[in-house]
């Protein structure tokens, strides 16, 4: 943890002012050491560079979850070089030069792909935070960047300091997460609350349509069998559907893009998309699919709800690989004061 770190948070529980005591470490980067809450006296524990600010409590859901997905990305750590292209398309249309000087949030960063791009792309500052234990696996691969931070948090209680008017980001994304919370709207509304004025949010959630053989084939299978193994036995048994996969995106779709069969193939779009990768990533991507305990598929009216009940602005949504949706939305930016003095925070939104 740098010790600078200390700007942005507070205690998730109270709001409370947090104190750093270090035990291991240098300046420029606490080890091990503690964050002790000046209002409500709860400590929070730094660990191996990483600050834990978890609520005392985690619903039996959230456990299994944080479980499922720590166990995959502290197995699947690699940062493979297509990451970039993804990212890109994943927050289409914003663009690199976007994140230049924004405080940037990743809500739910998994091994920490999406930090690592937000701070070469110029962020000023990128706090990637998850629930699980992928955070070890963040650490390592982001924790050395001078911009980049790692905390382990609950979306619900998002450990950052508050004003009435907003939190300190410029720039909130969450990507592939929301929807395996157990009230995924409820973790946009937490997410919101932390913007700035002016500032942006943006999601990718999993789409409702055109996913039949995820509504009839994964999910019933999903979750009656396999959100229900340990998950080292579903890493094993998801290795040959891997090699399935694999093969059909490589040696089906790929060759018949362009071609009028293409558009006949289920799911074309999106498993495409999968060409561009190894099987190792492919690999990563089934045990995903049948790993989580919790999954939602939401239309686009629902999705483009919960922009409009947070009365946000500027609000854009677009389909990706026609089986998902990503959308943005924009916190209204202050008012100017009676006096013209006043004016929204921030720069470049």
């Amino acid at each position: 943890m740098k010790p600078r770190l200390l700007d942005y948070l507070a205690c998730p529980l109270c709001q409370g002012t947090l104190e750093l005591e270090t035990t291991a470490g240098t300046a420029g980067e606490v080890m091990e050491g503690n964050l002790r809450c000046q209002q409500c006296r709860h400590d929070f524990p730094i660990r191996r560079g990483i600050p834990r600010l978890l609520p005392p409590e985690l619903s039996r859901e959230k456990r299994r979850t944080a479980a499922a997905f720590g166990h995959e990305w502290q197995h699947f750590v690699e940062l493979h070089p297509q990451y970039r292209d993804q990212f890109l398309d994943w927050i289409y249309p914003l663009e690199p030069d976007f994140f230049r000087d924004k405080v940037v949030l990743d809500a739910g960063c998994g091994i920490g792909r999406h930090a690592y791009l937000a701070s070469e792309f110029g962020a000023k500052d990128v706090i990637a935070m998850d629930l699980s234990a992928a955070v070890e696996t963040a650490y390592e691969n982001i924790g050395h960047l001078e911009t980049a931070h790692v905390i382990q948090a609950d979306i619900y209680a998002p450990p950052f300091r508050r004003s009435d008017d907003g939190g300190p980001f410029d720039f909130i994304y969450s990507i592939g997460v929301l929807h395996h919370l157990p009230d995924p709207e409820g973790g946009f509304h937490s997410l919101v609350r932390y913007l700035t004025p002016g500032g942006t949010i943006f999601g990718w959630v999993y789409g409702h349509e055109n996913n039949g053989i995820v509504h009839y084939v994964i999910n019933p299978l999903r979750t009656r069998v396999t959100s229900h193994l340990p998950p080292a036995l579903l890493r094993v048994l998801s290795w040959p559907l891997a090699l399935v996969t694999h093969g059909a995106v490589k040696g089906i779709y790929r060759p018949l893009r362009g071609t009028p069969v293409f558009r006949f193939l289920p799911s074309h779009d999106y498993l495409l998309s999968l060409a561009a990768f190894n099987f190792r990533h492919n690999y990563s991507i089934v045990f995903d699919h049948l790993v989580a305990p919790t999954a939602f598929y939401f239309r686009r009216a629902e999705f483009e709800s919960w922009f409009a009940r947070e009365g946000l602005d500027s609000v854009e949504l677009s389909w990706r690989n026609q089986n998902s949706w990503r959308g943005r939305g924009q916190r209204r930016a202050l008012s100017p004061s009676p006096s013209g003095g006043g004016q929204g925070a921030g720069t470049s939104r």
